[in-house]
This record gives structure tokens, sequence and C-alpha cells, in this order.
């Protein structure tokens, strides 16, 4: 077991494999984390399945790795996009954000909206936020918000989250990469008391996390190749896969 430290544990929780839209496979971001960077704990989100987080969860449990993994995933509900950590079983599609919600706590999860407010993306709008948080539901809330996302779809609210937040929903403020690329693994970041998983789980329970972006990513140095690649499984082979599940299911 890795021992409490003082000071700050550095968490990247947004994450994507080539289990869905990202451009590197497992072993490649765990072996890109362990030489590359300084993150103390980093979760696997990918799109509408946890498959690549528990394969890192289960290979970092086996080799020496430094860092620990988190079963996440980014959910599709029909009011936008939603983070889940602390998984244990994979949560449905397609519905509405109160009962995704419910189902993410139901298993001990946690609740992150990433993106917010992003007309460029399937993200969940303020007004979804707003109606979230005055439910009364006992599980039906929010615990945290992305707040730094150094990818245009976070640049593109220019801030206003993290205004909102503050000034409204004082929900556990999160940073991330929202990575589809090795080199922009932690290029936004959670800072946290302690050094753990457990210690994260539990600063952004307490709502004492804070987000920091980090170097900012050339993309000349990822090549627009690979940039091209992945717009286009984003864009084009991820909804028609989406497409023919919803047919054939």
């Amino acid at each position: 077991m890795r021992k409490r430290r003082e000071g700050n544990g550095v968490a990247d929780i947004h994450i994507h494999s080539t289990h869905s839209d990202g451009t590197a496979d497992i072993p490649d971001i765990l072996e890109y984390v362990q030489q590359e960077t300084k993150l103390d704990v980093i979760a696997i989100t990918d799109h509408n399945e946890i498959a690549g987080a528990c394969e890192a969860r289960e290979l970092t449990a086996k080799d020496s790795y430094r860092f620990e993994v988190v079963v996440g995933m980014e959910i599709s509900t029909l009011e936008g996009h939603l983070l889940a950590l602390f998984l244990e079983s994979p949560v449905p599609k397609f519905l509405p954000l109160a009962e995704t919600i419910d189902a993410i706590h139901a298993q001990g999860g946690i609740c992150i909206v990433p993106h917010p407010m992003c007309w460029l993306l399937r993200s969940i709008s303020q007004n979804s936020m707003d109606e979230i948080a005055m439910r009364k539901g006992e599980d039906v809330y929010l615990d945290g918000l992305e707040v730094v996302n150094p990818t245009i779809a976070g640049r593109i609210t220019n801030g206003r989250p993290k205004e909102l937040n503050r000034e409204h929903y004082r929900l556990a403020e999160t940073g991330s990469s929202d990575a589809h690329f090795l080199l922009q693994i932690g290029s936004g970041y959670t800072l946290f008391e302690g050094l753990t998983a457990a210690d994260l789980r539990q600063g952004l329970l307490n709502k004492t996390t804070r987000a920091a972006a980090g170097i900012k990513v050339d993309l000349q140095k990822i090549g627009y190749g690979k940039i091209t690649k992945h717009l286009f499984k984003h864009t084009v082979i991820m909804p028609l896969l989406r497409l023919c599940q919803g047919f054939f299911a």
C-alpha cells in the first residue's frame, strides 16, 4: 500500500484510450504516465464502457507502477456527457441525467460534469445543472465540475463554469486533460491532499480539490495525421457504431 504523504497529490481523471476514441492503448498510457509525468492517480474514462479502465487497474496491480488507476467512464446521458469515477460496473447510456447520477451513486461512484456548457459537444448545460441543483432526491446530486480542460471543448466557455461554481453550485473543482493523445496526458490536472486514489476520492467528497493547467500541448508534436485520424474516428466511426448498436439492440 502506498503511504499517504503531506502536501498535494496530482491526478488526471479524464483520459481516453483506444477502447473508445483515444489513440493510445492502455499499456502505452500506463508507460507514458510512469515515465513522462508526475501523476499520482489517473482515471481512464472511455465513452460508455469500462473495459479499458479495468484493464489498466489490473495491469497496475500486477506491476510496480508508482501511480494508481481509478475506473471511470464518460457516459452519454440524454442531457450530455457525464464523468463517473470509482465504478465497479458500467452505467447504462442514454438515460436521463438524474437517473444516470442515481445509478452512479448507487455503486459508490462520483459524478463530475466534464467540459460543462460547451456547445461544440454533447455537454451538460447550465439549465440541466440548475435542475439537478434544485432536486431534493438524496442520491441525485453532482459531486464535481471540470473547471480546467485545456482542449477546445474546455476553453470555449472562457472560464464561465468556474465562475458559476464559485457563485452558485459550490461543487468540487477538477482539472483534467481530456486526453485522446499521449502527449495530452497531464495537461490539466486535479490537486488533492494526500497521494492515493482513496485520498482523491475523499478530497472530491470534501470539495477540497483544486484544478490546475499544465504545459500547453504542441499539436505539431502530436502530428496532424494522428489528429485527422482521431477526428475521423470521433465524428464518423463512433457515431456509426452507436447507430448500429441502437438498431440491432
